[in-house]
């Protein structure tokens, strides 16, 4: 009901008993009442709409803790605007059109975007900002062609060309203007001075279009007049006159004093000034001293330009005003973003802190890893010196032709258990401990394998090994393979079981029997 009826969306929340409200309704209760009224009075009706912005304040708390990009956007957007049209709060008013400006492109609300660049439009060229006007102006112009509202892109294609005119482009103002001025868009201008003079805009701001095209062809004149283009500015100046009340005796003015007609373009500007807002008013005073000079009138050339000075330093006094707002809403950005970084401070703490964790593991881990080759690397290396010893007294030995069977027997048996060790023991201890730790069953290995394990086993970890051989007396193959998966790796009873594809009654068995080894 709100965008179709507002006036019975104020009379239903009249009759709401608010102290029973809760807190989320409470600030849904303050968006739609202001919301209500404001598109109920507009922007320029004053009477009858809120005394203070208290009670969407209150909603803007709420919706900051709880609320949803919707609700927050709009809360901020009226506030802005019920501050700006009522209570005449120019600086407060820009800080919550940026928030809401903020909210709708981080949120992608088209809808709230349009109002947003159409009030930051509005302020701007209200204070001659010119430059954020164009800014605005281009936003405008994008949305409402993204809305598809073609009445809306007439206008703001209408009022790129202003702000470019003001800007002294008037290149850039006349490409625009003829964009305006093509025969599809005046069609619409046209067709809708004759069958709607109000329609309700978006923000639910009953505005009116029947001035759209007067409007067309008075900027067009303006526009066409400052590009030196007399003859199409006379033309159009023709049209403005057919199609309203003319009040445009200024650009005429100007045209007359290119002319030489100093004393007509005088009384031209003096009709505009009967009749005309601030802005134009400026420009006509700053024209008549020109036009006092040329005709020497000094006295009247001077009071021209004290009002001209008077008008320049209130201007400097609103863009005080505009820059220290603007000035406002970048630092609380700033603030909000030291606040940000604050609260997420400890997440940098603990992730550099969780960086060094990795790193010493990672050096840790490289650094068993080389302490664990050289061990085995001290001990092939041994094996080969030794192997080499026995070759040489073998040789010796059968040189010497020596009768000693049994010591030469001894020392090839010797010989060949340290080859096959080099060869065979720790590439397959290697393997079989690489399976339990993958969790791999083992119950197929050979009793071989088993023993080259625990001979693995015992060069891999010669602490713990010499440990367990001062702890126990006796222990077979199988109950070492048991310790290396119950100390080592750290097996439950239910994984040495699947390793060892036995029950678990087994393992508690194979436990008690190897603790009855103890010495």
């Amino acid at each position: 009901m709100i965008e179709e009826k507002p006036e019975s969306v104020k009379a239903i929340l009249a009759k709401i008993y608010t102290n029973s409200l809760t807190e989320s309704d409470m600030a849904d209760y303050g968006l739609l009442k202001t919301m209500a009224t404001y598109k109920t009075h507009g922007m320029y009706k004053t009477y009858g709409m809120v005394d203070n912005d208290s009670l969407i304040t209150v909603s803007i708390v709420y919706y900051n803790q709880h609320g949803d990009d919707w609700h927050r956007g709009r809360a901020y957007y009226y506030r802005g605007a019920i501050r700006m049209s009522k209570l005449g709060n120019i600086p407060d008013a820009v800080k919550d059109f940026k928030v809401a400006e903020v909210i709708s492109e981080a949120d992608d609300d088209e809808e709230l975007k349009n109002l947003v660049y159409g009030m930051m439009y509005f302020v701007n060229a209200s204070f001659n900002n010119h430059p954020q006007t164009l800014k605005y102006a281009h936003k405008w112009l994008n949305s409402n062609i993204e809305l598809n509202d073609s009445m809306k892109i007439l206008q703001s294609l209408l009022e790129c060309a202003t702000a470019y005119v003001s800007m002294g482009q008037t290149d850039s103002a006349c490409f625009y203007i003829e964009k305006t001025l093509s025969p599809q868009m005046l069609s619409l201008a046209s067709e809708e001075r004759g069958t709607v003079n109000v329609m309700k805009g978006r923000n639910g701001v009953m505005t009116s279009y029947s001035h759209l095209l007067p409007d067309i062809y008075a900027q067009a004149a303006k526009i066409y007049q400052e590009h030196g283009d007399d003859e199409k500015a006379m033309a159009y100046l023709t049209k403005w006159k057919e199609t309203s009340h003319y009040i445009g005796y200024l650009p005429e003015a100007r045209i007359w004093k290119a002319k030489g007609q100093y004393e007509k373009a005088i009384e031209l500007v003096k009709d505009e000034l009967i009749n005309c807002d601030r802005k134009t008013r400026m420009q006509c005073m700053e024209l008549l001293s020109e036009l006092y000079e040329l005709t020497g009138n000094q006295e009247q050339a001077l009071e021209a330009k004290k009002y001209l000075k008077a008008y320049d330093d209130s201007m400097k006094y609103i863009n005080q005003v505009m820059q220290m707002a603007e000035w406002q809403q970048r630092f609380d950005e700033v603030r909000q973003t030291k606040d940000f970084y604050r609260r997420t401070s400890w997440m940098q703490v603990l992730i550099i802190a969780l960086i060094v964790v990795v790193v010493f593991a990672i050096g840790v881990g490289m650094w068993l890893h080389r302490r664990k080759v050289r061990r085995l690397s001290f001990r092939l290396d041994e094996d080969a010196r030794r192997i080499n010893e026995l070759r040489t007294n073998i040789e010796q030995l059968e040189k010497s032709g020596t009768e000693n069977g049994q010591e030469m027997a001894r020392l090839k048996e010797e010989l060949e258990s340290r080859m096959e060790r080099i060869s065979g023991t720790l590439l397959v201890g290697t393997q079989m401990y690489s399976q339990l730790q993958l969790r791999q069953c083992i119950a197929e290995a050979t009793a071989k394998e088993l023993q080259c394990l625990v001979d693995y086993f015992a060069q891999l970890r010669p602490k713990r090994w010499q440990e367990w051989e001062h702890k126990y007396c006796g222990l077979s193959t199988a109950q070492y393979v048991f310790l290396i998966m119950q100390d080592d790796l750290h097996y439950d009873d239910e994984a040495i079981a699947a390793a060892l594809a036995v029950k678990r009654t087994s393992v508690r068995s194979m436990r008690s029997r190897i603790k009855g080894r103890e010495k």
